[in-house]
């Protein structure tokens, strides 16, 4: 099967059920870890076999960072389900493919012939942001927004590629002439189609830009290590960026779960991918080493998203979607160890409830 939409149904019409007190006090203690961070929270936990939900802002959008990918992993699964693609199929890499900050794929030379496998597991495992570009523009850029909405996700949006969004925040593109808060001001305001022809646009501009000037442009305007990013470029991060809500980032995660989208071997091997993810931005690194966790994490100049499933058994499963927007300079640290410690308290909790 290709998708199961009758599952898309029952997961976006059953009511959430109501907290007890318990869960109550639960939340309270969440909340309290959170005032440490200045930035806003979103927040949404579901027990799977019980149904049991938390949520906090849980239907308000919020920048995605990485966890886009998740939505561009599906997709090529769906498009290898169907025959449009295979997992040996070898894409060449191209210049119009190299993308800075997360991976090392922006470091190889032209020509190299990774196969889709391969740029699956860099895109999930090491996070890396060419090896998303070369499968997003493999599978399509609007295909991941049209299954986003074929799954019943109405607010999630993921159409804008990594390499597009920093080459326009250094100037590229019809936007450049704007001041930034007039850039994110024009983009906010454009239809699905208007986007589409600015990026294209911007894809365009930049066809003849080598990794090497990309990189180096990029360090003169933020940095070397883009210590200048987070005044310069936070109004950017908030609006050209991937979005979706806690709540429909959950929704997928529980599908891939429960074998519900494309199909139960790939939602096998989607999980799989998850479980490998090696990222110091991660919720999980309070957790023992034991438990088994699927997940996808990013963070930008303002934001720090991270989406799972904790495995508490064999038998019970935590979905866990922390977001934060609007972080204050200076507290990303502190961001992180709260999304830990949340992760940490939550495990803790439902680990004493019987399944």
């Amino acid at each position: 099967m290709v998708l199961d939409l009758t599952a898309k149904k029952k997961a976006t019409k059953t009511p959430a059920i109501a907290e007890s007190s318990d869960l109550t006090r639960l939340k309270s203690e969440l909340l309290k870890m959170a005032k440490d961070v200045k930035g806003h929270l979103g927040l949404f936990i579901k027990h799977v076999e019980s149904g049991r939900e938390i949520a906090v802002d849980a239907d308000k959008t919020f920048p995605l960072a990485s966890v886009f990918k998740l939505g561009v992993m599906v997709e090529t699964f769906r498009q290898i389900e169907e025959g449009s693609i295979s997992l040996e199929e070898r894409i060449e890499l191209e210049p119009r493919h190299y993308c800075i900050g997360e991976g090392v794929m922006q470091y190889l030379s032209p020509g190299l012939k990774p196969t889709v496998g391969d740029l699956l597991s860099l895109m999930i495992i090491a996070t890396d942001n060419t090896a998303s570009e070369m499968l997003w523009k493999r599978i399509g850029i609007q295909r991941v927004n049209m299954l986003m909405r074929e799954l019943g996700l109405a607010k999630t949006s993921i159409y804008i590629p990594y390499r597009e969004s920093f080459l326009m925040s250094m100037g590229y593109g019809p936007l450049k002439d704007r001041t930034i808060p007039e850039a994110a001001r024009a983009w906010s305001g454009m239809s699905d189609v208007e986007r589409m022809k600015t990026l294209n646009e911007t894809e365009r501009e930049s066809a003849g830009l080598s990794i090497e000037d990309f990189r180096n442009r990029y360090a003169s305007i933020y940095g070397v290590r883009a210590e200048k990013k987070f005044k310069t470029q936070r109004v950017y991060d908030e609006v050209f960026d991937n979005l979706s809500t806690p709540r429909e980032i959950g929704i997928i995660l529980e599908k891939i779960l429960k074998n519900e989208v494309v199909s139960p071997q790939a939602c096998q091997a989607m999980l799989k991918l998850l479980m490998r993810q090696k990222d110091p931005t991660s919720m999980s690194y309070l957790l023992s080493p034991d438990t088994p966790v699927a997940l996808k994490s990013g963070w930008t100049a303002a934001s720090l998203t991270n989406a799972g499933i904790i495995f508490i058994s064999a038998k019970s499963h935590v979905i866990l979607c922390t977001f934060f927007n609007k972080v204050e300079e200076g507290h990303f640290e502190k961001t992180l160890d709260v999304e830990a410690r949340i992760a940490r308290t939550v495990y803790d909790y439902f680990s004493r409830i019987r399944p």
